[in-house]
């Protein structure tokens, strides 16, 4: 049964969004009578403002509300820069949820699909964060415990507005960011959840638009036609990885982060001037060449 009115959390780099844009806009549109979208994104040296609003226009959408945000370098980590986000939306849901009362509010991201499973669409519960699925990783610590996926979460206004108060948490403090985000929620007395299981989520990385070309066969992953020639992101060089960026005008910043498994290079390394160098003569129109033999065309 679908909702009547919900508002959706898009939060954090735009990365593979304009791949994603479609299956996302169908995916809410269909369990909800209205979709209200509060976009909160980072605002980068090359970031590709097209990409955000050509997005929406193609789709006849506006946002509730957009937000090109400042990083917080001093601050910024994967824990830190989510519920920093997710902290600025909080109030423009809870006002226009006094005026035109929300029945959930979804956090996501711009670079996760979401489908629907053929499951019974069932109601958001009060004083429950849902999430599609727990996890069980070493944290800093080397101790395994269990956490939730960050990537797709769902409540009601005051329970997202309650789990936005992460942000408090500073990250010397955390131990690993899913069992961080499960811990604050019983923390403030909130039931945990993964029932939401008319719902699949899963993260796109650039390669995929070569890969699978078109965004809505994930719906099917078992049944699907993929091109091998081009290698998964995690096994791309940096080269391969730049080249793939380059091409389909995603920024690069977007993929400046410690996490080496996505990443063209991590903040501050040495590789980093050497892509800020590239990144300057794309940014200026100024002729580059490719860094790998992959085909692109």
């Amino acid at each position: 049964m679908k909702m009547k009115n919900i508002a959706v959390v898009l939060r954090g780099h735009l990365r593979t969004w304009m791949y994603n844009a479609p299956v996302v806009f169908e995916f809410f549109n269909s369990i909800a009578d209205n979709v209200d979208y509060y976009v909160f994104t980072w605002n980068t040296p090359d970031f590709k403002h097209w990409s955000l609003t050509d997005s929406f226009q193609n789709a006849g959408i506006t946002p509730k509300v957009c937000k090109v945000v400042d990083i917080p370098i001093e601050s910024y980590t994967s824990w830190s820069g989510p519920a920093y986000l997710a902290t600025l939306a909080a109030p423009f849901i809870r006002i226009e949820h006094k005026i035109n009362p929300y029945d959930a509010v979804f956090e996501t991201r711009p670079d996760v699909l979401s489908f629907l499973t053929g499951k019974t669409i069932t109601p958001i519960a009060p004083n429950t964060w849902y999430t599609t699925q727990f996890t069980n990783l070493v944290d800093q610590y080397n101790n395994r415990n269990v956490g939730m996926t960050d990537h797709f979460l769902a409540g009601t206004v005051e329970v997202y507005s309650a789990m936005a108060d992460r942000t408090v948490v500073h990250a010397s403090s955390t131990k690993e960011c899913h069992v961080d985000m499960l811990e604050f929620a019983k923390r403030q007395g909130i039931s945990v959840s993964n029932s939401i299981s008319w719902v699949s989520a899963q993260m796109t990385r650039p390669a995929d638009q070569y890969r699978v070309p078109d965004a809505f066969a994930w719906k099917m992953p078992y049944n699907i036609e993929v091109n091998h020639e081009i290698p998964v992101w995690q096994n791309c060089t940096i080269e391969q990885r730049v080249d793939m960026l380059d091409k389909l005008g995603i920024a690069h910043y977007d993929y400046i982060t410690p996490n080496n498994n996505i990443s063209i290079s991590a903040p501050g390394a040495a590789l980093y001037k050497d892509i800020q160098t590239h990144m300057e003569r794309v940014r200026l129109g100024q002729p580059v060449s490719r860094l790998s033999d992959l085909n692109l065309d």
